[in-house]
């Protein structure tokens, strides 16, 4: 049954055709996910779908309402979380207060929520600051907040545009628990991402390039014959191969290691960052990962400079030879995109003669030559995190700090950037502390740090660190069968660590396969059980518990 109906939709603004003849069927219980580069009209066709935008022309039926003549006639029935951080949140009540509100104005009694809501509200490690104000959140804990602003209510539809943008690796897996366990039970999901890893976690996708749906397909059957979706959707646009990343004639940087001893910072008498110690040599990547509110910001503003260590030493270059690129503000959203970087380049007193080079650089390297004249606020959020990237690194500093620099960028932007970033550290020697939350990025790094409560709880190469989750947690396996959920409580019951992914489970304990397959087949469950690798995505989640034993393969 088709839950999800839209027939040759057209929309355009002023000269942007932003959708063209767009066709898409989304069945009952399914968790369909739109796959796409910045700018390729997810975002426009999902608002058409919610019901806040109109069409030119073309139907949109949702649960059988036509969505074009009656828009109003659905939304009791879905909800739409908007892309970008806190977008459906009120800044000035508090977290449990943003949910009450949202599930009042569905008409729905917050007493009979309660229980979703302390479900929720444990699942995302919101619990403990149901009493703090929404703009006093971290973005990645806005984000959480307002996807459980979409889900209180329980809708048949859920349209939800990049939700979990800045959420931590965590967190994302046990959001997609809790959607697998409602589209059991028929809840139907349309979901945007640029996590590819997410993209896997979907029933079926459709991939959408300026306007149109190129292609769509299972996900099952896309990584039968791609591996990932990331290879698959890299495919299908080639564009990053025939790019040139050309540096300006800098000499390379020298001098430009960090030394970190002891750092500690208190707000209060909370203890943000606890005792951290770690080097970063010259020219060297390095990764600071861990779940939100672990202390990665906090520690990278103390290193910039912004924030006043409570104690500890920090040796590093001066501040005119830093660049930095924040989680949050980067960017004057009332410039334009030109304006934005006329105004850094004078900030960091480019000469003038260099000035003229150096824009048309970065506008090359952002892909944003087109955009020059367009005012921030109107930019894609992917566009607008390459628009303060190159900002962050125009006037080519010694140090680069990149705070979360690729949230929200599709694969072909990230791909890009860390070419530049790996042509920065090789040619330039310029050394760089990055955080991310797309855990395909921390290969990209010479090495991790995972931070957990303040503290640096695994320090090592990716490799190192992954073979050490797979030395304390077990080999991994991947179940596929069509008893999905009683497959995933029986071996949750017999203490297996268990976790939904797409249409099958991923088993990663010290269990062997023999063993596992006998589990099932006396509990009369057919499945296909094969071993898997297990990724970074793993290997942070374990470390990130708070039971986890710290890991050192390099000293702090």
């Amino acid at each position: 049954m088709n839950v999800i109906g839209v027939k040759n939709v057209n929309k355009r603004f002023k000269r942007v055709q932003a959708l063209s003849s767009i066709n898409l069927d989304v069945r009952k219980g399914e968790i369909f996910g739109l796959i796409g580069p910045d700018g390729s009209g997810k975002s426009t066709l999902m608002k058409i779908i919610a019901g806040v935008l109109l069409p030119d022309s073309g139907s949109v039926y949702v649960l059988g309402e036509d969505v074009v003549n009656k828009p109003e006639s659905v939304k009791k029935k879905l909800a739409f979380m908007p892309q970008g951080i806190g977008q459906n949140l009120y800044m000035d009540l508090t977290v449990e207060e943003n949910i009450d509100f949202s599930a009042t104005i569905k008409g729905l009694n917050i007493e009979e929520k309660q229980q979703l809501k302390e479900r929720l509200l444990l699942i995302t490690k919101l619990f403990p600051f149901k009493d703090r104000l929404a703009r006093q959140l971290s973005g990645g804990m806005q984000q959480k907040l307002g996807l459980c602003c979409s889900i209180i209510s329980s809708p048949e539809v859920l349209v939800l545009d990049e939700p979990t943008t800045g959420v931590d690796p965590v967190s994302r897996r046990e959001l997609w628990d809790l959607m697998y366990e409602f589209a059991e039970g028929g809840m139907t999901i349309l979901i945007s991402t640029a996590y590819m890893l997410e993209a896997e976690r979907c029933h079926k996708i459709a991939i959408m390039q300026d306007g149109r749906i190129i292609k769509t397909g299972s996900v099952d059957k896309i990584l039968a014959d791609y591996e990932s979706i990331e290879n698959f959707f890299k495919t299908l646009n080639k564009k990053t191969e025939d790019v040139k990343v050309v540096l300006p004639d800098i000499p390379p940087k020298e001098n430009n290691s960090i030394k970190v001893k002891g750092l500690t910072k208190y707000f209060g008498d909370f203890c943000a960052v606890d005792n951290v110690s770690f080097y970063v040599k010259e020219g060297e990547i390095f990764g600071l990962l861990g779940p939100n509110g672990a202390g990665k910001t906090t520690t990278i503003k103390m290193l910039v400079g912004l924030l006043k260590p409570s104690s500890g030493r920090i040796e590093t270059v001066s501040k005119k030879d830093i660049g930095y690129m924040s989680q949050k503000f980067s960017l004057y959203k009332d410039l334009t995109v030109e304006e934005n970087i006329d105004f850094y380049m004078a900030i960091y007193s480019i000469p003038h003669r260099e000035r003229k080079i150096r824009k048309a650089w970065i506008l090359e390297i952002s892909g944003l030559e087109k955009y020059r004249d367009e005012l921030t606020h109107r930019l894609p959020w992917g566009m607008k995190q390459r628009l303060a990237l190159g900002c962050s690194f125009i006037h080519f500093p010694s140090v680069l700090f990149l705070d979360e620099p690729t949230s929200g960028v599709d694969p072909w932007g990230r791909e890009q950037f860390w070419r530049i970033i790996h042509k920065l550290s090789q040619e330039k020697n310029i050394t760089v502390i990055v955080t991310t939350h797309h855990l395909i990025e921390a290969h990209y790094c010479h090495r991790l740090a995972l931070m957990n409560n303040g503290r640096i709880v695994a320090l090592g190469t990716p490799d190192e660190l992954i073979e050490n989750a797979k030395r304390l947690q077990g080999d991994m396996f991947e179940i596929r069968t069509e008893q999905l959920k009683r497959a995933k409580d029986l071996l949750l019951a017999r203490g297996i660590y268990t976790y939904y992914y797409g249409k099958a489970l991923k088993v990663w304990d010290h269990i062997d396969l023999d063993t596992l397959k006998e589990i099932l087949v006396s509990a009369n469950i057919t499945a296909d059980v094969r071993p898997k690798d297990i990724n970074m995505e793993d290997a942070f989640v374990l470390y990130s518990k708070d039971e986890a034993i710290p890991f050192y393969i390099h000293s702090p």
